[in-house]
């Protein structure tokens, strides 16, 4: 997923736009199936398009799938960059990874589509790996509101909790089935992360190194 900020050119969107109409169409496919087992001659036939062409956006097919992920991260992406600092984190966070699925108010389909990813090696490592691109824009985000040190570890650390939060819930969802715990979940594990945050910054005004540095001011 792109996150250079810059807005993408009419061919870069109709590009965005074929990877997106591919992967709706495999995943209809493989939730058809109820397996990954389509081939990529099969997925094209029912676009449209030459294995070619597919294969110059998806190098593998198990690829196919990014586009998904793609589009609910950008969504989040946004979400976390337009609230505004006086907003609840906990709040924007839960908003920003669990309000897309009630939008689309597919919940079974998504559901039985994450089952088939999470039961599948090499789905399931393609969606872990996407999770990665969240890392910066939640670091930013958390950044703007709280004081994340500048170790590099202690800057990144929060942003990895908050997504594996996320992955430890949608798991959840999928062997459970209840979204209301869904989003239940995410706020739990948000509250703990933004509780850690928030105490971490205290501890570090009452230092006597921070109390020292303010009193020369």
């Amino acid at each position: 997923m792109a996150l250079t900020g810059k807005p993408a050119t009419l061919t870069e969107r109709r590009a965005e736009e074929l990877r997106l109409e591919v992967a709706v169409a495999a995943r209809d496919i493989f939730l058809a199936d109820g397996s990954f087992s389509a081939t990529v001659e099969r997925i094209c036939e029912v676009v449209g398009i030459a294995p070619r062409t597919f294969h110059r956006h998806f190098p593998v097919k198990e690829d196919v799938i990014l586009p998904l992920f793609g589009k609910f991260g950008s969504l989040s992406i946004r979400t976390l960059a337009e609230a505004e600092s006086a907003f609840d984190p906990v709040e924007v966070l839960v908003r920003a990874f669990g309000s897309e699925i009630p939008k689309r108010g597919q919940f079974e389909v998504d559901r039985a589509f994450m089952a088939l990813v999470l039961s599948d090696p090499q789905y399931r490592l393609r969606w872990l790996d996407w999770g990665q691109d969240l890392a910066t824009p939640i670091t930013d985000f958390l950044d703007a509101r709280f004081d994340l040190g500048t170790d590099s570890f202690s800057r990144e650390l929060p942003a990895q909790l908050v997504i594996q939060a996320c992955r430890h819930a949608y798991v959840h969802w999928v062997d459970d089935g209840d979204f209301a715990r869904l989003q239940s979940a995410l706020r739990i594990g948000m509250e703990m992360i933004i509780g850690s945050i928030r105490g971490r910054c205290r501890e570090r005004e009452q230092s006597p190194l921070s109390r020292h540095r303010r009193s020369n001011h």
